[in-house]
C-alpha cells in the first residue's frame, strides 16, 4: 500500500504488521506531518467483535489527551476498511528497548522512564479508563527518554452511572504473561488491574525478564502462577535489584487488589518515600521492619545518578543561629549598617579585607602580566588540558559501553551482544582466531544450556585503561561474576560467585577483538 493516500495522507513506509492490521507511517501531503496509521486488516473488517474493538480504541484515543498518551488525529471507517490516524512517535517499544539498547535498566532511569507510565495510566484512570492489557510492546521509549501508551483496543469504560462497558466481565482479554489474577479469573477488574500489569512490567524493566517464561509453559500453568503464587524475587534475576524496588513490585502484584497501591499516584509516590522517624519505615506502606536504602533520583546531563543526601550546614554550639542577635558576629548601628565590634576580632576582620583586597589587585595584575608576557606558554596548558578532558570522556564512555556489554549477555540477547564485537575476534578466552559467527553464537549458546543466568558487577576501583599507538584501548578491571547452575545432589538451582581479572581489547571503533580473564 505504499504510495496510496489515506484521507491527506501519503502512505510512506511500512512500520509492523500484527495479527489484527498494519502500521504505516503517512506524511501530509500539504503540512508535511507524519502520522502512524493502523490499518485493519481486510479479511477482518466484517468480523462484527474485531470491528468493535477498532471503533472502541478510536472512540477511547479521542478522548485521551495526555504528553504520554499517543495522541489520535483522525478514524476512517468505509465499507472496504478502518483506519486509524495517530501521532507518529520516534523511538522503541520497550522489549525492544531492553532487548537492544539497554539490557536491565539501571533503577534510577527506570523510576524515570516509570514515572511517565504511571502519570499516562493515572490520566486515563481518572477518565474512568481501564487499559486491560498492558505490556513493554505497548510503551514506546524515545530518544530522550520520553514515553508513550499505545493501544487502548480493549480498554474498558467504567461508566459509574449505567455500569455499561464495551466488553463484557467473564471474558479474558489481554496478553497472558502480564494479566492480573482478576483477568485470569475472568472477575470484573477495574484500574488496580492495569497496577498489576505495571507492577509485572517493573519487574521486566529492571531485571531484563519477564518473571514468567511462555517457553515450555502451558497456558495454564502460567495461569495458575498468576493466580496462586508470587512472583520470583526480582534479585535472582538480577542481583542489582534494591530492597526498596523489591517492596514496590510486592505491593503492585499483590494477589488481592485490595493490598495493591491503590492509583498510579500512589505507586509513584513510593518511589520517593519520607524519610523513616524512630527506625518506622515509608508509613508501613511497601515493607515491615526493614531499612530502605535511601536513594534520590535526579537527571543530571541525560544521566541518572544516585546522589547522596542533602547534607545540612552544622548547628552553632547553644542553639544559636545567624539570626540571633545576642549571638551575631555584628551588631546593627542606627542606620541599619553593618559594623564591625571594636577589640580584637574588629581588627581581625579589617585585616582580612585588606588581605581580599590586595589578593584580588594581585589576581588582576597577575593575569595582564601572564595575557601581555605570556611567560608560561598557556596555550600550551590550555592543550593539555583538553586533551586530559577528552581523555576523561573517553573513559567514562567506554565504561558505560563494557556495562551495556554485560547487560547484554545478561538479557541473552545475541543480536545485541554481536554489536560489541569485531566479525574476527584475535583472543577469545584463549581460542585464538574466532569469528562471532558461527564461532561465538554456537560457544554462548552451550554455555547457556548449562548456565540459564549470569550476573556481572563491575569493581569501577579496579578499573584502567590504556591506549596503544594504534588506536587500541586496553580495559583491565575486576569483576565479581554470578552464574546460575544446577545443584544435582540438592535438585535445586543455586547461585555460584567468582571474582574474575578481566583483560579486554577495543579497537579504535570500540569493537572487542581480544578478550580473556583469570582469577583473581
Amino acid at each position: 500500500m505504499i504510495g496510496e493516500q489515506i484521507l491527506n495522507y501519503k502512505l510512506i513506509a511500512l512500520l509492523g504488521e500484527g495479527g489484527m492490521g498494519s502500521v504505516y507511517v503517512g506524511s501530509h501531503i500539504q503540512l508535511g506531518r507524519k502520522a502512524a496509521i493502523k490499518i485493519l486488516h481486510q479479511n477482518l473488517v466484517k468480523n462484527s467483535m474485531i470491528r468493535e474493538r477498532f471503533k472502541n480504541e478510536a472512540s477511547t484515543l479521542a478522548n485521551l489527551k495526555h504528553p504520554n498518551i499517543v495522541g489520535l488525529y483522525d478514524y476512517l471507517e468505509t465499507e472496504n476498511g478502518l483506519c486509524l490516524i495517530m501521532e507518529y512517535v520516534q523511538g522503541k517499544p520497550l522489549d525492544n528497548y531492553i532487548q537492544t539498547v539497554s539490557g536491565v535498566i539501571n533503577e534510577n532511569l527506570a523510576v524515570h522512564l516509570f514515572s511517565q507510565i504511571l502519570d499516562g495510566f493515572q490520566y486515563a484512570h481518572s477518565q474512568g479508563v481501564v487499559h486491560r492489557d498492558i505490556k513493554p510492546s505497548n510503551l514506546i521509549i524515545t530518544p530522550e527518554n520520553d514515553v508513550k501508551i499505545l493501544d487502548f483496543g480493549i480498554a474498558k469504560i467504567l461508566d459509574n452511572n449505567n455500569n455499561k462497558s464495551l466488553t463484557q466481565d467473564g471474558t479474558r482479554m489481554g496478553t497472558v504473561l502480564y494479566m492480573s489474577p482478576e483477568q485470569v479469573t475472568g472477575v470484573p477488574v477495574d484500574n488496580r488491574s492495569d497496577i498489576y500489569s505495571l507492577g509485572v512490567t517493573l519487574f521486566q524493566m529492571v531485571t531484563g525478564r519477564c518473571p514468567y517464561q511462555e517457553e515450555g509453559n502451558t497456558e495454564f500453568a502460567i495461569f495458575s502462577e498468576i493466580v496462586h503464587n508470587p512472583l520470583p524475587r526480582a534479585n535472582t534475576f538480577y542481583i542489582g535489584v534494591s530492597d526498596m524496588m523489591q517492596a514496590i513490585i510486592d505491593k503492585a502484584t499483590a494477589k488481592n487488589p485490595d493490598e495493591r497501591f491503590q492509583s498510579c499516584a500512589e505507586f509513584k509516590q513510593a518511589f520517593s518515600p519520607p524519610a523513616p522517624k524512630g527506625g518506622v519505615n515509608y508509613e508501613n506502606q511497601v515493607i515491615q521492619n526493614q531499612n530502605f536504602s535511601q536513594t534520590s533520583f535526579v537527571k543530571s546531563n541525560s544521566k541518572f545518578d544516585k546522589t547522596d543526601p542533602e547534607i545540612s550546614p552544622p548547628t552553632p554550639k547553644g542553639g544559636a543561629g545567624i539570626n540571633n542577635q545576642e549571638d551575631s558576629y555584628f551588631e546593627k548601628n542606627d542606620d541599619d549598617e553593618i559594623t564591625p565590634p571594636l577589640g580584637v576580632g574588629g581588627l581581625w576582620v579589617r585585616a582580612n579585607y585588606w588581605f581580599s583586597v590586595a589578593l584580588v589587585l594581585g589576581v588582576i595584575f597577575g593575569g595582564m602580566y601572564v595575557i601581555l608576557v605570556n611567560p608560561f606558554e598557556i596555550t600550551l596548558f590550555e592543550k593539555i588540558a583538553f586533551l586530559k578532558s577528552k581523555k576523561n570522556h573517553k573513559n567514562e564512555a567506554i565504561k558505560e559501553r563494557i556495562k551495556s556489554f554485560y547487560k547484554a549477555i545478561e538479557t541473552r540477547n545475541l543480536d545485541a551482544i554481536k554489536e560489541f564485537y569485531r566479525e574476527k575476534v584475535d583472543n577469545y578466552f584463549n581460542n585464538f582466531n574466532r569469528s562471532f559467527s558461527p564461532d561465538i553464537t554456537s560457544a554462548y549458546k552451550a554455555y547457556w544450556k548449562v548456565y540459564p543466568a549470569e550476573k556481572h558487577e563491575i569493581d569501577m576501583k579496579t578499573w584502567q585503561m590504556t591506549q596503544d599507538e594504534n588506536g587500541n584501548y586496553l580495559l583491565n578491571f575486576n569483576i565479581n561474576y554470578q552464574v546460575e547452575a544446577f545443584n544435582k545432589k540438592e535438585k535445586t538451582q543455586e547461585w555460584k560467585s567468582l571474582n574474575l581479572k578481566m583483560e579486554i581489547h577495543l579497537d579504535s571503533d570500540l569493537k572487542i577483538f581480544y578478550i580473556v580473564q583469570k582469577k583473581v
